[in-house]
């Protein structure tokens, strides 16, 4: 037992206090969020300029003309000559146009064509306004009258307030997501750490001297487990982070005017939240999810020569986690949180770690969490053995590059 709390005590100090490490706790949200703002200002920026790109051919009154580069001041405009609509289409094909406007109030032909970038919707109504204001004006309707039908907005529209239920829902499912992500990433992440840990210690020749003093079981288990508490840090330091910007984006919200009532509601949901249920259960899932994958990391570690290696072995071990994500979010998320599918994954060991920790903030009988952690427990003693038999084989083995055929014969040689 001693030995092995002298590995664990290793690994966990060797792994904390690299320079990555501390990179990767403090840089990694400040890039995450200046990634995701970066997202959304080039999207607007991408917006807004899908019109400067957009060249039409108009043909068609002045007063058209003027309200198009009013409500459409970035659209590229080109006055055309009174040719038949036909002759105009033509020649907006042959000069690559966006698209043509043909409208004359006066004439029965009030036509727009073009590709699907121009904004149809809105050239429609500036053109149903004109057509109106020019019969009102042929029947002899008061000119006050026609300012007021043609440019009054007849229909206001307000749309409904977000209700509590739904800002419940909105707020629970991005707690979902984000835990299922965290687990993903802190298995795959920690999981590497263990196996190239591995590959440097078999390529150095290290692990022979460590393996005449301690049980190659041992040996593995320590090393899973001094990552898994180096995980755990991250993951308290995160969320104490997170916690705190929250608090502070809510003191620093106007307290009245604008959205000031819909964040007041959103934030009094986020502290409705039980954190502290969230917090054990993303632990409990995490070490169980991280414990079971990392036996496998540890055993690729051990049976490859080089990181160059890996790939064949690393693909299968990352299926069941992205497929856990994507399976939660369409079943949890999207789905029914207590549905026969999200319970069915959520008591499979290779999904549960994501999909149970995605159902929690939904609310989950305390059973189904027990049952859950139960067989993850059992898979994980069966994927540690298994894999401390394949470890105690390949840290020794030099200068071949296995196959999964050959890694089954380790399995079961004794």
């Amino acid at each position: 037992m001693h030995k092995l709390l002298l590995i664990i005590k290793r690994e966990f100090l060797t792994k904390v206090r690299s320079k990555a490490y501390l990179v990767l706790i403090f840089l990694s949200p400040l890039l995450m969020l200046g990634m995701f703002a970066a997202i959304f200002y080039f999207a607007s920026k991408e917006e807004k300029a899908n019109d400067s790109k957009i060249s039409l051919l108009t043909i068609t009154t002045p007063e058209i003309n003027r309200e198009l580069s009013k409500v459409h001041p970035n659209i590229e405009y080109q006055q055309g000559n009174a040719v038949s609509f036909n002759q105009a289409k033509q020649l907006v094909d042959d000069m690559n146009y966006n698209g043509l406007i043909y409208a004359n109030p006066s004439l029965d032909l009030m036509e727009i064509y073009g590709d699907k970038n121009i904004p149809f919707q809105s050239l429609k109504s500036i053109l149903e306004k004109h057509k109106r204001k020019y019969l009102l004006a042929q029947n002899n309707i008061n000119p006050s009258l026609i300012t007021q039908v043609t440019n009054t907005q007849m229909v206001h529209v307000t749309h409904k307030e977000q209700s509590e239920d739904e800002i419940k829902k909105w707020v629970k499912g991005t707690v979902a997501v984000g835990t299922g992500y965290l687990v993903m990433m802190f298995v795959i992440i920690y999981g590497n750490s263990v196996m190239r840990s591995i590959i440097e210690e078999k390529n150095s020749r290290v692990i022979e001297i460590m393996v005449c003093t301690v049980k190659p079981f041992q040996l593995l288990l320590g090393k899973i487990i001094g990552n898994a508490l180096a995980g755990l840090l991250q993951f308290f330091i995160w969320g104490a982070l997170l916690l705190v910007g929250l608090f502070l984006i809510e003191t620093s919200f106007p307290s009245s005017g604008g959205e000031a009532e819909k964040m007041a509601q959103i934030f009094t949901v986020i502290w409705d939240i039980n954190y502290l249920e969230i917090f054990i259960s993303f632990v409990l899932f995490f070490l169980s999810g991280y414990l079971l994958y990392s036996g496998f990391y540890a055993s690729v570690g051990a049976a490859v020569n080089s990181e160059t290696d890996t790939q064949q072995f690393v693909h299968p071990i990352l299926l069941p986690l992205m497929f856990a994500v994507y399976i939660g979010i369409v079943t949890v998320v999207n789905g029914n949180a207590n549905g026969s599918t999200a319970t069915l994954f959520s008591f499979i060991p290779f999904t549960s770690p994501i999909v149970m920790l995605m159902r929690i903030p939904y609310g989950v009988p305390t059973w189904q969490i027990i049952l859950s952690l139960a067989l993850l427990l059992v898979s994980f003693i069966t994927t540690v053995y298994i894999a401390s038999k394949i470890y105690r084989i390949g840290i020794l083995t030099y200068g071949n590059k296995p196959n999964i055929k050959q890694l089954v014969k380790w399995m079961f040689q004794k």
